[in-house]
């Protein structure tokens, strides 16, 4: 019976874990110069994509995100999805953003929360995917792990999450 509890209390913590505040990251280039005379070594191409800062600042969209979870604060999550967001929960059932946005409560039983093992998966200028572990501690000491992977999309300059699968780890 613990166990169904501990396992209800999860899949109710993940249904809206790790969905972020903001990320301005704004992607600006070098407009290219017309003049001549410019020197060579002069370009007008976009620095390289570096993927442990977008790496860390996922993260942190992450952490802030599960934080507002866990104080059910759905403003902070709808500013951060997109209009399109879709929530596939560990127990299997699939949700709009409106939907999700309904299940999010102010969580009392939990003690600790943390997010391990991230990895980059893919990563453009304005999509990236970002695979974590979510592990919970109930205030019983009851544990539970999740693997989350979160598809993000970059609009005016921030990245929102569009679509999240969470999948229970046994």
């Amino acid at each position: 019976m613990k166990s169904i509890l501990a396992f209800g209390v999860l899949t109710a913590v993940l249904t809206f874990c790790n969905l972020s505040e903001k990320l301005r990251q704004a992607s600006q280039s070098e407009p290219a110069s017309s003049n001549s005379s410019a020197p060579a070594n002069r370009t007008a191409s976009k620095p390289a994509l570096d993927k442990d800062v977008l790496k860390n600042s996922l993260l942190k969209i992450e952490n802030d995100l599960t934080e507002a979870a866990m104080n059910g604060d759905i403003t902070m999550i709808a500013k951060n999805t997109t209009d399109d967001f879709e929530l596939t929960g560990a127990d299997g059932k699939v949700q709009n953003k409106n939907q999700a946005l309904q299940d999010v409560k102010r969580e009392k039983n939990i003690r600790g929360w943390a997010i391990t093992d991230a990895e980059l998966v893919s990563a453009s200028e304005t999509e990236a995917v970002l695979r974590y572990v979510l592990n919970v501690t109930l205030k019983t000491g009851q544990s539970g792990r999740a693997k989350v992977t979160d598809s993000f999309v970059k609009q005016n300059g921030n990245w929102l999450i569009q679509s999240e699968q969470q999948t229970l780890i046994k």
